[in-house]
């Protein structure tokens, strides 16, 4: 998050970034809060027998998802429209950087690395600040899981205990296999995709001389095992990532079996009725949704902040 900042900070487009983050934020949370008081007044309405607050119901909340729905699509229409700034900059500056820098500057790395630093880092920059499940739903996620604890809080401590006996272990898992290796990984991945990348350019460049050499096999030997070798680091990421998905259903489907059968005993001991344990049972998937997201979220920044700190280092040469 330092080298993000620091990044856009040169922008000078720090507040406005702020800004907008904050106007995305309460989309997810203000939703949550919608569709479980929605179900809950659902079937307390069918409980009761009473069709005519039903239909009041009905009509309130979708009035207010279509002005939910109207509040997003502005802000993101907004959020587009400072996507593009930030990638137009980021191209503009790097390509000015590279360029201004002197010659022994330019020959001291593969010419792969500079391909790599001007595109596939540039686009792993702005898929970071703007892309999907990255800072924007960071922001979003840590935000509806908040509430959403507060909503369960309010309802049923026990299952706010339950929810989180299963969800703690989700998050150790995912920071032991994934968050401690991915940004390692993902250095070698750009190392060896620029390695890879500067393999491949003699095959184009110069043709003429590898096939008046006879040095075709030799070339292609290269680049295959270069190939080979970002395959097997691209391999070990998504391996980890897997492992971790594995984790979180499983775990997400032991807390959901569990509250099933504790809400169970409640209904059937009279101490809660049914509209409460489905109100509680919505609030946990917007908990556990949220934790998800966020799991997500910092596997990617972490591995994209790799690519952040190789542009800082290009434009502070």
């Amino acid at each position: 998050m330092g080298n993000l900042s620091k990044l856009v900070k040169k922008m000078g487009l720090w507040r406005k970034y702020i800004f907008l983050l904050l106007l995305r934020s309460p989309f997810d949370a203000f939703r949550t809060w919608l569709s479980a008081n929605l179900m809950k007044s659902i079937f307390s309405c069918l409980e009761t027998d009473n069709s005519g607050a039903l239909l009041k119901i009905c009509i309130v909340c979708g009035l207010l998802c279509a002005m939910l729905f109207v509040y997003n699509g502005i802000i993101w229409a907004k959020y587009a429209a400072f996507s593009a700034k930030v990638e137009i900059w980021l191209q503009k500056k790097m390509f000015e950087k590279i360029v201004s820098l002197p010659l022994w500057r330019i020959d001291s790395r593969f010419s792969g690395e500079w391909i790599t630093r001007l595109n596939s880092d540039i686009q792993a920059a702005f898929t970071m600040m703007n892309g999907p499940l990255n800072i924007p739903h960071l922001v979003v996620a840590v935000l509806n899981t908040m509430l959403s604890c507060f909503l369960m809080l309010k309802s049923s401590l026990l299952f706010l205990g339950i929810t989180w006996m299963f969800a703690i272990p989700q998050l150790v898992i995912n920071y032991k296999i994934v968050l401690k290796f991915i940004p390692k990984l993902k250095e070698q991945s750009q190392n060896a995709m620029a390695e890879n990348t500067s393999a491949i350019k003699p095959l184009l460049t110069d043709a003429d001389a590898i096939l008046l050499y006879d040095a075709k096999e030799l070339m292609m030997k290269n680049c295959a095992e270069h190939s080979r070798r970002l395959m097997k680091i691209n391999l070990k990421m998504h391996v980890r990532r897997a492992i971790s998905d594995v984790g979180m259903r499983l775990f997400g489907m032991g807390g959901y079996l569990m509250i099933l059968f504790t809400g169970y005993r409640f209904i059937f001991n009279g101490a809660m009725v049914f509209s409460d344990v489905v109100y509680c049972f919505q609030v946990r998937g917007s908990v556990l949704s949220g934790m998800f997201m966020l799991i997500t979220c910092l596997n990617n920044l972490k591995a994209n902040s790799v690519c952040i700190k190789r542009i800082n280092d290009t434009l502070e040469e």
